[in-house]
């Protein structure tokens, strides 16, 4: 049988022994990617993996995907027992890469049965949603990274805004309510306000949110995304994630989010990286120096509860003292 290889995250390979780096936060998941010599046949402009990019096909995001055997990976995963908590495969649009994501999962259930798997993923049949399933995938993660029809058209997705929210739905209908995470990238041009409408809408639908803050490693630029605008959308998801309506406690005002009154929600949750069960991707959109945008731990956001509070306070008048506390109270439980 030919050698399969895949792209394993550098944080993936130091959890396995197989690349001698130092982390400052390990991370949780398995995170591996499909590979391609090529590159991914969509042509995204924000992402490197595209054909169409000229940047190293080594990197997403800012992580380093080295090429490894999936059969080394493997040797190494059984010798360190279950070094995870989850499995994510990450997919790129090429000849066959639905089939080929469930022979990379198979073959990693000859060595690890238990482990939960996610699978994030352009728009695929429903019969492979459920083959999927049945190697033990129970959350599945959509990129539909645009948040409007506009945006996605300009940042060349590919498919059909249409194709992913009927991919979206069929998703639901496969994995259940709560299973299906739509990733969304903020700063490819939208509004804030937009973002927290799509969010309502997906979150109406049964699916969740995990959000990305967008890291121009390409040649494509947009405007910058400021952190405090970045701590409201955190806020929104997590209000949602609660069942309330989160124009209840954000407003728009002159092109920018503003917190009229404190959630009541944990805001140490709501900084933490968003998405499957498990899934931390340690400092996948920024330097560990930071500022960091999605925490990897509770107590990396602890520490730095401090600064989120000067953040919320940039978004706030009248709101000192409700911040104080809430600060103060919130912690990664």
């Amino acid at each position: 049988m030919e050698e399969i290889l895949v792209r394993a995250s550098i944080g993936t390979l130091a959890a396995l022994g197989l690349a001698g780096i130092r982390v400052a936060a390990k991370p949780t998941t398995a995170y591996l990617l499909q590979y391609s010599p090529y590159g991914c046949l969509a042509g995204c402009k924000f992402c490197t993996q595209s054909l169409r990019s000229p940047a190293s096909k080594d990197m997403l995001s800012r992580v380093k995907w080295p090429v490894v055997r999936l059969t080394e990976l493997l040797a190494a995963w059984r010798k360190a027992g279950r070094p995870f908590t989850r499995i994510c495969i990450q997919t790129v649009v090429k000849p066959w890469f639905g089939c080929e994501a469930a022979r990379i999962l198979e073959a990693i259930r000859t060595i690890d049965q238990e482990t939960p798997a996610s699978i994030a993923s352009t728009p695929v049949s429903t019969r492979l949603l459920l083959y999927w399933k049945s190697l033990g995938v129970d959350y599945l993660g959509v990129g539909l990274d645009a948040v409007t029809p506009t945006v996605f058209r300009r940042a060349g997705k590919p498919f059909t805004w249409t194709s992913y929210m009927d991919f979206i739905e069929r998703g639901i209908a496969v994995y259940g309510r709560g299973h299906v995470y739509v990733h969304l990238i903020v700063g490819l041009g939208e509004k804030p306000t937009e973002i927290i409408r799509l969010m309502e809408k997906l979150y109406a639908m049964g699916a969740r949110v995990a959000l990305f803050n967008y890291t121009a490693v390409t040649s494509w630029k947009t405007s910058s995304v400021r952190i405090e605008d970045y701590r409201l959308l955190q806020l929104a998801r997590e209000i949602l994630e609660e069942g309330l309506d989160p124009w209840d406690y954000i407003e728009e005002r002159n092109g920018s989010l503003v917190l009229r009154e404190c959630p009541p929600v944990n805001l140490v949750k709501a900084v933490l990286t968003s998405g499957c069960p498990g899934c931390n991707r340690p400092f996948y959109n920024e330097s560990p120096r930071g500022p960091i945008y999605n925490y990897p731990s509770p107590a990396l956001a602890v520490r730095d509860r401090e600064a989120l509070k000067h953040q919320l306070l940039g978004r706030a008048r009248g709101l000192e003292r409700c911040i104080e506390g809430w600060v103060s109270q919130s912690s990664g439980s």
